[in-house]
């Protein structure tokens, strides 16, 4: 790993969000630059929403090259970018911003994170039967790549039914033959069960019944802290295959760095980084 300098020729990468100080990017990231050698820094910058609108002014002064976008703002940020992916039309969703000639340019790497964590897992995603817990923001980058994926059925579990409606419509005009149900009322065999709520984040409840877990082949928590929800001590109580949401963050964050960089990203010095910051979490 080279000397670490910042000088006038450094380029600068960063999130914006509300919150960003417990954010494990900037480390992740910057250790990546570290690893490949390049001159350049990752920042947290917290922003308050009364300051979205001279935003790309001041990065635009400050020389920002790129920059990933959390929670509040994943939806906000549309308006004031260039152009954006399709995969972000479809979401309505942008998580990484990357200065182009053209202006700025607006994509989102959730899905394809999540994609990436599932084949690292070895799950074999076409065919695949698939239970959704939640119809958000995640649920909605999560549902979409696993359909691009090649899945067979998708199946929504939503507190309000309308909403995972409007999620499995989404999916069928993406894929017309994409079988799908809502709330289903019998409890079926599936292949794949991931959990996009947040339940289980800040205490021991669980958002599946035990029945529905044992009847699952591999079940993904998109939480990452704490590492081993509720839903995963049982699935590993049942025996049932499973991880956490920690290689979707991984990974929807190499594909943020491979995009602005055009360089592989050094995968095992981000993993390591993250897991350091989880460990002092």
């Amino acid at each position: 790993m080279v000397q670490f300098s910042i000088d006038g020729k450094t380029k600068i990468y960063g999130i914006i969000g509300q919150p960003v100080s417990h954010s494990f990017s900037p480390g992740m990231h910057t250790q990546a630059f570290q690893q490949l050698g390049l001159n350049a820094v990752y920042l947290p910058f917290p922003l308050q929403e009364n300051q979205l609108p001279q935003l790309f002014n001041a990065f635009s002064l400050t020389g920002v090259q790129g920059f990933n976008v959390t929670v509040p703002y994943k939806e906000k940020i549309i308006p004031y970018l260039d152009q954006v992916s399709k995969e972000a039309q479809l979401l309505g969703s942008v998580n990484t911003v990357m200065r182009t000639a053209e202006g700025w340019w607006g994509t989102s790497t959730d899905g394809a994170g999540f994609v990436r964590s599932l084949q690292e897992e070895k799950f074999v995603i076409p065919k695949a039967k698939v239970l959704l817990l939640g119809a958000g923001g995640s649920a909605k980058a999560v549902a979409l790549a696993l359909v691009e994926a090649g899945i067979h059925s998708l199946h929504i579990m939503n507190r309000t039914a309308a909403k995972a409606q409007l999620l499995t419509d989404l999916c069928r005009q993406e894929n017309p033959a994409l079988e799908t149900s809502v709330n289903p009322a019998v409890i079926e065999a599936y292949d794949l069960l991931v959990n996009c709520t947040s339940i289980g984040m800040e205490d021991a409840s669980c958002p599946a019944s035990d029945e529905l877990i044992q009847k699952s082949r591999f079940i993904i928590d998109i939480i990452y802290n704490p590492v081993k929800t509720t839903l995963l001590h049982k699935a590993e109580k049942f025996n049932i295959a499973h991880c956490n949401g920690l290689g979707m963050l991984l990974h929807q964050g190499v594909a943020a760095f491979e995009i602005w960089t055009k360089q592989r990203a050094p995968v095992e010095v981000m993993k390591k980084s993250l897991l350091h910051s989880l460990r002092l979490a």
